[in-house]
């Protein structure tokens, strides 16, 4: 399905290239000592090319309206994704599980305690949404379903082999080198030290 600013574009040039084209053939063809069938009058006063490139304005119009609104909603809806990490990490650092670490761009370090000893994952970048496995598309992190199929997302039992950011399980990661691993299921970078590696994908 085309998004809005998709359709909007493609409409604003429909109604554009009606609204141009239309006289600028209709001068061709009376130049070129052709009579245009868009001469004729179907209302007195207003041949055929005139109402053609009238129509075309409300065509071009509603194509604007709905890009403009499509950029709008998309604004929107990376603000809310980024107040929901911003939230995911703050309540990560509040149990003690992120440590923000000032390096010009903040970094998001996991603290080993107790049964976490063993556990060291460091966010590099975090995902902003949720990717189904079963038909591909993506879903706001918190979700606990596929909003295109209903399919479940599956969290992690294990909270050594969790996502610090979507939960799911990192068994299903896939490793960029250099200690570096991107999650099967929100896609967020995460540094793994080889210890923890181990446990998880053993």
């Amino acid at each position: 399905m085309l998004s809005k600013i998709t359709l909007g574009l493609i409409l604003s040039a429909i109604g554009m290239i009606i609204s141009l084209a239309t006289p600028l053939i209709h001068i061709a063809l009376v130049s070129s000592g052709v009579e245009s069938f868009l001469a004729l009058e179907l209302t007195p006063g207003f041949p055929f090319h005139l109402l053609l490139s009238i129509g075309g304005v409300p065509i071009a119009l509603v194509g604007l309206f709905l890009f403009r609104r499509g950029i709008r909603e998309e604004l929107s809806a990376e603000r809310m994704l980024s107040m929901y990490r911003e939230s995911v990490i703050q309540s990560l650092e509040n149990r003690g599980l992120l440590e923000r670490e000032e390096r010009g761009v903040p970094e998001e370090t996991i603290k080993p305690s107790g049964a976490e000893a063993l556990r060291r994952i460091r966010v590099k970048s975090a995902g902003l949404s949720l990717i189904c496995p079963k038909c591909g598309a993506e879903t706001p992190l918190g979700e606990s379903k596929c909003r295109s199929c209903g399919e479940r997302f599956v969290k992690s039992s294990d909270p050594v082999k969790a996502c610090p950011i979507c939960g799911g399980d990192l068994s299903n990661a896939q490793s960029l080198g250099d200690d570096t691993y991107v999650c099967g299921n929100c896609f967020s970078e995460l540094e793994i030290d080889q210890q923890t590696a181990r446990r998880i994908f053993t």
